[in-house]
Parts: structure tokens; C-alpha cells; sequence
């Protein structure tokens, strides 16, 4: 059977190598999955605390300014 001089280097993930052991790589798959999840919860806190209107203020009809109310961060406003 013909045999080609180029032999084809298997695929791999990036920052993997092939001969990490298996401990390694579970170990840096669970610390990608654990940053991927803090990452979404800050971006969801933001993104929460907008929607209600966090920092904001209104001014009501006797021209007394109120700011609005936070969900989590909790801003002193005195």
C-alpha cells in the first residue's frame, strides 16, 4: 500500500496538549466552566440593577429629587 511522507498531526483543542493527563485536563475544563459562570452572574448583576433603574434619579412634582431603589448594591446616598 502507498504511504504518504506527510503524516497528519492530530487535531487538538487550544491550550491543550495532547499528552496532558486526564486529571489536568478536568482540572482546567471545571476552572474555564467556574470563570465562565462568575463572568455571566457579574454581567447578569449589571444588567439586573439597570433594568430597575440602580444610580438613577426622578424628580417628583414639588421638585424634590429621589433616587431609585437598588436590588443588591447598596448605594448610600446621604
Amino acid at each position: 500500500m502507498f504511504r504518504s511522507k506527510f503524516r497528519f498531526k492530530p487535531i487538538k483543542p487550544m491550550g491543550m496538549s495532547i499528552n496532558d493527563s486526564l486529571f489536568k485536563r478536568v482540572l482546567r475544563g471545571i476552572g474555564t466552566v467556574l470563570l465562565m459562570f462568575l463572568f455571566s452572574a457579574f454581567t447578569t448583576l449589571l444588567v439586573v440593577e439597570w433594568l430597575v433603574g440602580c444610580g438613577e434619579t426622578y424628580v417628583d412634582a414639588k421638585g424634590v429629587r429621589h433616587p431609585y431603589e437598588c436590588l443588591f448594591i447598596p448605594l448610600n446616598r446621604n
